[in-house]
Order: structure tokens, then sequence, then C-alpha cells
């Protein structure tokens, strides 16, 4: 709390006051880090990580010590030092590769897992935690011994997938999923099904920031953050992502939102991609005048054709036939155009 209100001077006086000393070095580097990007009195900086090495360089044993090296290590790669994160990432695995029990190994990879994940790298985090899941299961116990330290794996992955951007969050909770769901932790499956929902909804902000606002509701908290941090056609695109989500957990002022988000937004440099993304979620939301307007800005025939596609039969749903036969006229991919007519006909029979 006192790190957060940028109370460093107080927070650093009340480090020795803590017992742990994991905890000491997990104070020690989030204050680090948050001078960093807060533009605190850097000089201190240096002096922080000193106290956090020396910390964990005292610490006998060898599981706490590689969680400490992690956590050091992941501090220093956000902080820009990726070379000395990579030499205390290193301490940390040798340490790891002295523990004798397979389980208590297990978890201190998961650790080792998680803090590479922090530290900007995802695809080796992946692996990590690949390893412990491997090294637990190996373990020459009862299986029900090692459930506890597989869900503290499924743990640590939706911990890791909530401190990560939408584009590298994905693969973390579907993990986190599996474990959760293969051993009936059902309570836990919900909640990361919900964060998968949710990361292929807001993609494009998809901020951990955000995301988390969303997850609590406080909607206008997550658009502001929007309106804060990008610009142009990213801004428009974030608040039609924000509108989709809304309307799916049934909040009807997603429509206010998505009137808010073109007003915001002018002078709008489109690229293909841009524009696909727009029709994608202007139909999804039903918002099909304006979805109609951007699918004649797409190029790419396969595209344009899908794009109209998915409007004329979301029209088809609402018994709109007639304009829905008007827009699947207007698809120039026959293969399409055919497709789109066959699914339209089965919407219509079955009304």
């Amino acid at each position: 709390m006192l790190i957060q209100r940028r109370h460093y001077e107080e927070a650093l006086s009340k480090v020795p006051e803590l017992e742990d000393p994991l905890d000491r070095i997990e104070v020690l580097t989030d204050m680090a880090v948050a001078i960093y990007f807060n533009h605190g009195p850097q000089e201190w900086i240096p002096g922080i990580m000193e106290d956090a090495m020396y910390i964990a360089k005292k610490i006998k044993d060898r599981a706490s010590k590689a969680v400490g090296y992690s956590t050091i290590a992941a501090s220093l790669a956000i902080l820009g030092h990726e070379e000395d994160a990579m030499n205390f990432f290193e301490r940390a695995l040798n340490e790891a590769d002295g523990i004798k029990s397979p389980i208590e190994k297990g978890l201190v990879l998961s650790e080792l897992a998680y803090q590479l994940a922090l530290a900007g790298y995802p695809e080796n985090a992946l692996e990590f935690f690949n390893v412990a899941f491997d090294t637990i299961m190996g373990a020459g116990v009862e299986y029900k011994l090692k459930i506890d330290s597989v869900i503290r794996i499924g743990e640590l992955l939706e911990e890791a997938g909530d401190a990560l951007p939408s584009s590298k969050a994905l693969d973390f909770y579907r993990t986190a999923f599996d474990i959760f769901d293969k051993l009936n932790v059902n309570e836990r499956a919900v909640v990361v099904e919900k964060k998968i929902e949710l990361v292929n909804t807001v993609h494009e902000v998809g901020l951990p920031e955000i995301r988390k606002s969303l997850l609590e509701g406080r909607y206008h908290y997550a658009l502001a953050l929007v309106e804060k941090k990008y610009r142009g056609i990213t801004k428009l695109i974030g608040g039609l992502e924000i509108a989709l989500w809304m309307k799916r957990v049934n909040n009807l002022e997603y429509l206010d939102v998505i009137d808010r988000a073109f007003e915001r937004c002018e002078n709008l440099v489109l690229t293909e991609a841009n524009v696909q993304r727009i029709v994608r979620l202007l139909t999804e939301l039903g918002s099909l005048n304006r979805a109609l307007k951007f699918a004649g800005e797409i190029t790419d025939i396969r595209k344009r054709s899908e794009a109209l596609k998915a409007i004329a039969l979301e029209l088809a749903k609402r018994k709109d036939f007639e304009e829905a036969r008007g827009i699947i006229e207007s698809i120039p991919d026959p293969r399409i155009k055919e497709e789109a007519l066959t699914e339209m006909i089965t919407i219509e029979e079955g009304i």
C-alpha cells in the first residue's frame, strides 16, 4: 500500500520488520519497479536491488533461494537489465536443480516459470511450467499427494495470465483451465473460462488493468483507461471491444459505448486488418449499418464476402430477409454467396 501511494522512504523503513526473507525481496523488487515506472528517485534503484540480492544470497534453503533469485531476475528484466536477469534466472535454476524432492522441485520450477512470464519470456515460461508439471507427476508418491502441487501450478498459470496482455495471456489461461477442469476444481475452471472469453473479446486493448476492471464490472474505468492509453483506430477498436464484452454480460449500456467510441475518434487511418476487425465487432454488436459501411472498405474479395455474409445472416436472424437478400446479392465471391443464401433459407424455414 505504501508503495502504491509512492511513500517509498516509509516503505523502505518497514522492510527490516518482515520476517520472511522472500517477503523482503518481493517488497524491495516491487519498490524498484514502481520507482522506475513512476519516475521516482531513480538513483535509489541500484541500492534497492543490491539489498534484495544480498538477502537472497544469505538464504540457506535451496528452494527459497531459487525463488528469491527468480524474483530478482524478473525485476531486472523489467528494469531493462536483460543480461543480469538471465544471470539470476540461471542461478535460480541451479538452486532448483539441487532440490532432491521432486514435489518441492516442481513447485520451485513453477515459481521460476511464473517469474519468467512476468519478465517477458512467455514461451520459456510455458516450457518451465511443463517441466514443473512433469517433475511433479513423475514423483514416486501416491497420485493424491501430487494433486495439491498440480493445482498450485494451475494457480500460477492463471496468475501469469492475469499479469500479461491478452495476446500473451491466452496460452496460460488455457493450460490452467485444463488443469482445473481435469482435477474437477470447478469453481476455478469457471473463473478461468470467463477470463479466456474476455481475452478473446478484448484483444487489441487487453492490458491486465483493463481486463481486471472489466471482470470487476468497472466498465467506465476501463473505458477511461482506453481513452488515456490509446489513440486513433486502436482507441476505436478498444471501445468496440469493451462494448462487446458489456453486451455479452448483458449490460445494455453497450449501445451508448458504441456511439461514444465513434464520436471520440477522428481522422482515422485504416488498414485492411483494422477494417476487418471493426466489421467483425460491429456485426457481433448488432450495429449492422455501420458494419456494412466498413465492409465496403475491405479490398480482399474473400474477406469482404465473408463480412457481408455475416451481416446478412445477422439480418436474417432478425427476420429482415429482404434486406439480407439484398446484401447476399452484393457478395462478390460466388461460393460464399451460395453458402450465405443456403444458410439464410435454413434460418427462414426454421422460424
